[in-house]
């Protein structure tokens, strides 16, 4: 009877591992889609005493988790600067359009 209790137990603890990998290793199965479908993104960031505007190509799992895969910086600027407000505000417009046209189709077909 020992011996049945310690098979079924060690079933028990195989099945349980066997899921645990499965259920981790999801997401990793999970970006090779995300990366086909990213899609560019206008985004803003303040380091440093600086305010870069970028586009982003931005992956999505359907857990919130992203990934960035590219990156162009539209403008920095200086927390200071007196047009700060003014090249934020066109920036942001230049990044907002450029993510547009980047989703956009394809010219060539």
């Amino acid at each position: 009877m020992l011996l049945l209790d310690l098979i079924v137990l060690a079933l028990l603890v195989a099945l349980l591992v066997v899921a645990a990998q499965t259920w981790l290793g999801r997401p990793a199965r999970q970006w090779p889609a995300a990366e086909a479908a990213a899609r560019w993104e206008d985004a803003h960031e303040a380091v440093g005493g600086v305010t870069r505007v970028v586009v982003r190509k931005v992956a999505r799992l359907p857990t919130g988790e992203t990934r960035v895969l590219g990156e162009s910086v539209i403008e920095e600027i200086p927390d200071g600067a007196p047009d700060w407000h003014e090249r934020f505000s066109a920036a942001r417009q230049v990044a907002y359009d450029r993510a547009i046209d980047l989703n956009g189709p394809s010219l060539s077909g």
